[in-house]
């Protein structure tokens, strides 16, 4: 009970720690930006541009499932569109719970409706996620040479008092690393078991058989990470992914006139491109929900920094906010309709992952308690 009530103190306290900081950068966010302009690009902005960028971005999520589908096939074949209310499910929660917690919801629910282990699923999510971030990376380093990088990391380093070097360590090394340990891991599943155990020595014998468990599912989940065909058709099918979530900020620029800045639809397109891999980068830091805060401060300051024309900070604030919202509401109102149709609710999700772990945690009886129990 009272192990329960320290996690009960630890967990909120992340909660908040990472709420506080997604707050401060808001703060910023309004307060370097003029509101009252923002507010009237707000009013003169175009929402007919909302619809289909609405579908765009619930097409990138077809993407995703059917990448999903990829990850999941050596446990079981699954359709593409029998995954995408689990994953819009999932992107529901993440826009609702912080430190990006919609992942064990989306993990939790695929392995109760699909019968896969949960372990496994979520480890396929957070590679799914490395993929995601070092997409994004090759996106960035292909704009590269035609976009002002140095001056984006001197302006961030100028707002947040950090050097831009360590900027571009905290968002790049971290993916890399995890996508050189995965693959590793994958390779070696012996090996790291062996290593896994050999770190678990000092802990009770229950907590090392739930380790090795848990290690033994996870590389299960990671296992077609050894294919390097299965990796090719991974990151193939994570580029209509994030071109589809371009494509979104790109329609939304129409929403705000900022195609009049750019001299092509190219040259807004390579932009917009820049913008939307930076965001993502940065929004993937697990703090506030939806990555409220950090979203909208990275987009604003690549758009207003873009070489290919000049957007004003309030125009760029202005977009966006209403970017944002178009990748969060939508999936909120979709995975609430599909826990609807299947008469949940992500609070009954919530409870039932509660009682699953809390089942697990409690200690088994041996055989000589189960043989008493019976001669009583």
């Amino acid at each position: 009970m009272s192990r329960r009530l320290d996690a009960g103190r630890i967990m909120p306290m992340k909660y908040w720690l990472g709420i506080t900081f997604s707050a401060a950068l808001l703060v910023l966010f309004v307060f370097t930006a003029n509101p009252g302009k923002m507010l009237d690009a707000l009013r003169q902005a175009n929402y007919w541009y909302l619809p289909p960028a609405v579908l765009v971005y619930l097409a990138s999520v077809y993407f995703r499932s059917m990448r999903w589908t990829v990850m999941l096939r050596h446990m079981k074949r699954i359709g593409t569109l029998r995954l995408y209310p689990v994953v819009v499910i999932g992107y529901m929660a993440n826009n609702l719970l912080p430190m990006r917690l919609g992942e064990l919801v989306r993990s939790y629910y695929a392995g109760e409706r699909e019968g896969i282990n949960k372990t496994a699923a979520l480890a396929t999510i957070f590679s799914e996620r490395v993929f995601d971030a070092l997409t994004l990376l090759a996106f960035i380093a292909a704009l590269a040479p035609f976009m002002p990088l140095d001056d984006l990391a001197r302006s961030l380093e100028a707002r947040i008092r950090v050097p831009w070097w360590m900027i571009a360590a905290a968002f790049s090394a971290p993916f890399v690393s995890a996508f050189i340990v995965f693959a590793l891991s994958a390779a070696y599943p012996d090996k790291t078991r062996a290593a896994a155990a050999w770190l678990a020595r000092p802990l009770p014998e229950r907590a090392r058989r739930f380790i090795d468990s848990a290690m033994e599912q996870a590389l299960r989940g990671l296992s077609p990470l050894r294919n390097p065909a299965t990796l090719g058709t991974l990151f193939i099918l994570s580029i209509p992914i994030w071109l589809a979530e371009a494509g979104v900020f790109y329609l939304m620029g129409f929403a705000f006139g900022i195609d009049q800045s750019h001299s092509s639809a190219w040259a807004m397109m390579a932009t917009m491109t820049m913008v939307a891999a930076m965001t993502n980068v940065g929004a993937s830091v697990p703090l506030a929900p939806g990555g409220v805060g950090m979203f909208e401060f990275v987009s604003r300051e690549t758009l207003v920094l873009g070489p290919f024309a000049v957007v004003s900070r309030s125009t760029a604030a202005a977009h966006a906010v209403i970017t944002h919202a178009v990748t969060t509401l939508p999936m909120i109102a979709l995975g609430q309709a599909f826990l609807w149709m299947n008469h949940l609710s992500l609070r009954r999700l919530r409870q039932n992952m509660g009682e699953a772990r809390e089942s697990t945690a409690k200690p088994q009886p041996t055989d000589d308690r189960q043989a008493a129990g019976r001669r009583d």
